[in-house]
């Protein structure tokens, strides 16, 4: 996405705030890896029934006890994702895209576009934001270019998550 707004739009023409769930994903010991945890730990402090993060339990938990609520209808992963991108660049992929981008290999025990398919196949709708990130040294510190881009991230969530109701119409690929 050029403009930041579309992830926005995006999120509102695809979900509702009130049955979207958020789940950090990533590794805090490699650098850019951990932005999923990072952001889902910043927005856990106003929205904990909706915000959960890998650094307390496994994503399979998490999935695993989401499915048995009736609210949660859209899962938003947030991830480190390197799809060729510029240092922070965000992408939003949707099951096919994910299938088609997110590399089969996976540092989680279950590949998150597997795992999207299985909820989209339990008529869940996944959705998979990647940024793009610049190191995943071994204890290396998060880059500036993700760290900017978490910041805006977070107020672009926050308003969504405040959001009642969505009026646009988006299609296509999303990034930024």
């Amino acid at each position: 996405m050029k403009n930041p707004v579309n992830i926005l739009k995006f999120l509102e023409a695809s979900a509702d705030p009130r049955s979207t769930v958020i789940v950090g994903l990533g590794n805090l010991d490699r650098a850019d890896d951990g932005a999923g945890i990072v952001l889902a730990e910043q927005l856990k402090v106003h929205y904990s029934d909706q915000v959960f993060s890998e650094k307390e339990q496994s994503v399979e938990s998490i999935v695993l006890y989401l499915l048995e609520r009736n609210d949660a209808e859209t899962f938003l992963f947030i991830d480190s994702a390197d799809f060729g991108g510029r240092p922070g660049e965000v992408r939003m992929f949707q099951v096919e895209d994910a299938k088609r981008f997110v590399p089969a290999f996976s540092t989680h025990k279950v590949p998150i576009a597997l795992l999207m398919e299985l909820l989209a196949q339990r008529g869940k709708k996944p959705i998979l934001l990647g940024i793009q990130p610049e190191s995943l040294e071994f204890l290396g510190k998060m880059s500036i270019s993700v760290e900017k881009r978490l910041v805006l991230l977070e107020k672009l969530l926050k308003r969504f998550l405040r959001i009642k109701s969505s009026g646009y119409l988006c299609s296509g690929h999303f990034y930024f």
